[in-house]
């Protein structure tokens, strides 16, 4: 785990660049999604195409093109890449569709930069991809397949943008709890130097409710990550959540760090008052 401590002010920073990093992330899911229910649009509109006279689809992939879509973003290594789609087949004005909606989103080069074939491939499996790039046409097994696959690829992103929405209150509410936990240290802190026995021991004590504060604090992050992992059904190879949105930045668990940082000074806090209680008791 990446925990950042220091000064009263770095866990305000970790905190913020969170919020940032989810801001961007919900825009570009938003993003994603709205591309994706253009394309269903666009696809409905397509006509498809009836069979070679031999009966069967030239090259209609590996297996059904029935089965179930990846659903889990781009990725390369699919082997899929091959020859363009006739010139003025049903599957050039799929390409097309998905080209100018899910692959024109502002992020998608920085994000994936992936070919038709592989991002089709990552989307929706490799073979219903393989069925839209190797075919002869857009034969009418193929809509429902990918009307589903594209339905899929929605619910999934609507998903996510709720996680969004939880991991943000999250961060707002543990940023509001630390910020009275900060703002109550700096109090705490006043009478150290010349404070008399009976004043520091309160502080003292008030510095031990505190660190339980943050203990509570943490708990209660612990079991929203693990709701993250719960409701996007994580797989064991797959990252959580924190780590997947905070990689790019300075913790990968904002909150925790935030906390141990706190908890730097808190720790700090009651070595001081304690030294200063040896000394006028």
């Amino acid at each position: 785990m990446t925990t950042t401590t220091g000064g009263p002010d770095e866990s305000r920073t970790v905190l913020d660049d969170a919020r940032e990093a989810v801001r961007v992330e919900r825009r570009r899911t938003v993003d994603e999604r709205e591309a994706f229910r253009a394309f269903r649009g666009r696809v409905e509109a397509v006509p498809t195409e009836p069979a070679s006279p031999s009966g069967s689809p030239a090259s209609a992939g590996p297996a059904d093109v029935t089965g179930s879509a990846s659903g889990s973003g781009t990725a390369a290594g699919t082997g899929v890449d091959g020859p363009a789609t006739p010139p003025g087949s049903g599957l050039v004005a799929v390409r097309d569709a998905y080209a100018e909606t899910v692959m024109s989103v502002p992020h998608y080069e920085e994000e994936y930069d992936d070919t038709y074939e592989r991002s089709v491939a990552a989307e929706f499996g490799p073979e219903l991809a393989y069925a839209l790039t190797r075919s002869s046409g857009y034969h009418p097994e193929y809509e429902p397949a990918l009307l589903d696959a594209i339905d899929a690829a929605i619910e999934e992103r609507d998903r996510f943008v709720e996680r969004l929405r939880v991991e943000a209150e999250s961060l707002d509410r543990a940023g509001s709890r630390l910020a009275a936990i900060r703002r109550e240290i700096d109090s705490l802190e006043a009478p150290v130097p010349e404070g008399g026995f009976g004043a520091l021991d309160a502080c003292r004590a008030r510095a031990g409710v505190l660190v339980g504060d943050c203990d509570r604090i943490a708990a209660r992050r612990q079991r929203v990550i693990a709701e993250h992992e719960r409701e996007l059904r994580l797989g064991e190879d797959v990252v959580d959540l924190p780590t997947y949105l905070y990689q790019s930045t300075a913790a990968t668990y904002p909150v925790l760090a935030s906390i141990g940082s706190i908890g730097d000074r808190l720790d700090d806090l009651t070595r001081r008052i304690e030294r200063a209680m040896a000394r006028v008791g």
